[in-house]
């Protein structure tokens, strides 16, 4: 598994090949605002967009598969990798598990015009945007309020101390939005990812130009 990292998390098609630099569209928001759904709804609608899975080293969910929506890898094999510099940005949550992005998939997608999409935390954002300010458009999820997030984290967590958590960090995360190209508030979830194809979509035709 660990030699397949060494080379690329993604498999890119010829075909979608653009005559350009690629683009790399990253979502941020608060945990619970459905940045995951809202992504992989608007994956559904687009052609040509590759989805870059961020390596973790949690275990497989059901329903979950190599690449979709990690890629999965072993504890061991995560620091190996931090030891030889292959991530972008990486962190280690609460429990325990590495999250981090795979810098030479995203040089290679950019560099040979093709258009990613990826979920990012606020950090790793700030610091992507530091090396790709040309390649990268932002888009920054929002709740309709604090309130109604609060709902959404309950439903899907049962632990308050976990809750609680996740609510401090909100007020850190809102405060970087303002940073972000594009702003949308997840209330209804059709809208929200016609919103969201309409903004990826817009940004890829003021950059056309596919190799055959």
């Amino acid at each position: 598994m660990t030699e397949v990292l060494q080379d690329l998390v993604v498999s890119f098609a010829a075909k979608d090949r653009n005559n350009r630099g690629g683009l790399f569209f990253i979502l941020s928001g608060p945990s619970g605002v459905g940045k995951n759904t809202l992504l992989y709804r608007a994956l559904e609608q687009l052609k040509g967009i590759y989805y870059l899975p961020s390596i973790t080293t949690r275990p497989l969910r059901p329903g979950e598969r190599q690449g979709f929506p990690y890629f999965f890898v072993s504890k061991s094999e995560f620091e190996k990798m931090i030891a030889d510099g292959v991530f972008l940005e990486w962190k280690q949550i609460h429990t325990g598990d590495y999250y981090g992005t795979h810098l030479p998939t995203i040089k290679y997608a950019l560099e040979n015009g093709y258009d990613i999409l990826t979920d990012m935390d606020v950090l790793g954002y700030v610091e992507v945007r530091k090396l790709f300010p040309q390649n990268v458009i932002s888009i920054f999820i929002a709740p309709p309020s604090l309130e109604e997030l609060q709902r959404r984290l309950s439903k899907r967590e049962r632990d308050p101390g976990i809750i609680a958590k996740r609510l401090e960090r909100v007020q850190m995360e809102m405060e970087y939005a303002q940073q972000y190209q594009h702003l949308l508030i997840n209330d209804d979830l059709t809208q929200a990812v016609g919103e969201l194809v309409r903004i990826i979509e817009q940004h890829r035709q003021q950059n056309p130009g596919l190799k055959s």
